[in-house]
C-alpha cells in the first residue's frame, strides 16, 4: 500500500494548543505576569500581516513548545503589558515554517486584531537557533482583575510558500546498482493527491540505503516513529520516520517512511548528491516497505504542501518522470 501523507509534518488540525492555560489578573507594577515558570524580559517582536506595527511587549506570561523534532521547533509564547496581550511564534528550525491558526474561546479578551490567519515564519539561522518572532494576534484584557483564557489551534507545513524550483535532473535516491519499481507515481490512484500530487514511491526493502536525490541541508528529521499501519493514528506526525533537505532554490526534498534510529545526517549538515541520508524502512501510515520522495513546500494556505513534478536521471544523458510500475536501476 502507498503512503498517504496529508498530514505529514503538520500539527493535527483541531488540537488545542496543551493545556490552554488560564492566567492571573494583572497586577500592576511590578507584577511579573503570574504565567507559569519564570517571566521573561520583554522582547522585541515583530509583527505578522494580521497584527499591524511591531511592538514591544512586557512579560512573557506562558511558552508552549510544539511541532518539535530533530532540528527544531516551534514556541508558541504569550506577552502581556498592562492589558494588552500578544500572541506570537518563534520559530528554531533553519527553515521557514508556514503556519495557520486560530483563537477560540477567549475568555476576559477582547480582540485587537483577527483571531484567524495565515504566517509564513522566518527560519532560524540554524537549528535549534532564536528565529524572529511574529505576532499572530494582539487582545486586550477586559477586566484586569480577573483571569484571562484563549485557545489556540494551528496546523504547520515546512517551507516557505514563495519558493519555486529551478531546472534541475534528480538522481535516483538510492545507491548505484540497486533496482526498485515505481509502486505509485505522480497522481497515483491511491494517495498522491493534493499535498503528495508529484510524489513517487519506491519498492525499497527495509534498511536500504537512501541517498540525497539533489544538494541541499538536511533541515530536519524524526528517527523515533515505530511501526505502520493503515488507521488513521498512523497519520499523526510523529508516527513517521524523515528527513528534510533544503535545496538551494528553497524547495524541500522529503524523505519518507523511514527505518527507526535510521537517520545517518544531522540538521545543519550540508549532503551532496548521492551522499547517504537514511536507512529505509516501513514507519507511519503504510502496509508495505517502500521510500517515498516528493520536491514540496508549505501551501499558502498553512494546511497542505504544494508538490512539484521532477525528472530523474535514469541513464546518462536521458531523465524521466517517474512511471508507475517502470523499474529503474541508479547508475550514478
Amino acid at each position: 500500500m502507498r503512503s498517504w501523507l496529508v498530514l505529514l509534518l503538520a500539527l493535527v488540525a483541531g488540537c488545542p494548543a496543551p493545556t490552554d492555560p488560564v492566567y492571573p489578573p494583572t497586577g500592576g507594577a511590578g507584577d511579573p505576569g503570574g504565567g507559569r515558570g519564570d517571566p521573561g524580559d520583554a522582547l522585541p517582536v515583530r509583527a505578522g500581516v494580521a497584527a499591524g506595527p511591531p511592538h514591544r511587549v512586557g512579560k512573557l506570561d506562558d511558552r508552549l513548545i510544539d511541532f518539535k523534532f530533530e532540528g527544531g521547533q516551534l514556541e508558541l509564547e504569550l506577552y502581556r503589558a498592562g492589558t494588552l496581550v500578544e500572541q506570537v511564534v518563534r520559530n528554531r528550525y533553519a527553515v521557514p515554517v508556514t503556519i495557520h491558526w486560530q483563537i477560540t474561546s477567549a475568555d476576559n479578551l477582547a480582540p485587537l486584531s483577527p483571531l484567524e490567519g495565515v504566517a509564513v515564519v522566518p527560519a532560524a539561522p540554524e537549528p535549534m537557533g532564536a528565529g524572529e518572532p511574529v505576532v499572530l494576534a494582539q487582545l486586550r484584557q477586559i477586566n484586569g482583575g480577573q483571569r484571562y483564557r484563549r485557545e489556540l489551534y494551528f496546523t504547520a507545513k515546512f517551507g516557505d510558500p514563495r519558493a519555486r524550483p529551478t531546472e534541475y535532473v534528480y538522481r535516483l535516491p538510492y545507491p548505484r546498482g540497486k533496482t526498485f519499481s515505481v509502486l505509485q507515481g505522480f497522481h497515483g490512484a491511491f494517495s498522491h493527491r493534493g499535498s503528495n500530487e508529484y510524489a513517487v514511491d519506491f519498492d525499497c526493502p527495509v534498511a536500504t540505503t537512501v541517498v540525497a536525490a539533489r544538494p541541499g541541508t538536511v533541515v530536519a528529521f524524526n528517527a523515533s516513529a515505530q511501526g505502520s499501519g493503515t488507521t488513521p493514528d498512523f497519520l499523526e506526525d510523529q508516527r513517521v520516520n524523515f528527513v528534510l533537505v533544503l535545496h538551494d532554490d528553497g524547495t524541500l526534498g522529503e524523505y519518507m517512511h523511514l527505518s527507526p534510529s535510521g537517520a545517518l545526517v544531522r540538521p545543519g549538515q550540508r549532503v551532496e548528491r548521492g551522499q547517504e541520508l537514511a536507512l529505509s524502512g516501513n514507519t507511519g501510515f503504510s502496509s508495505t516497505p517502500h521510500l517515498h520522495f516528493q520536491l514540496m513546500t508549505a501551501s499558502e494556505d498553512g494546511i497542505t504542501k504544494r508538490s512539484f513534478p521532477f525528472e530523474l536521471a535514469i541513464a546518462r544523458r536521458r531523465s524521466s518522470p517517474p512511471v508507475q510500475g517502470q523499474r529503474y536501476t541508479a547508475w550514478e
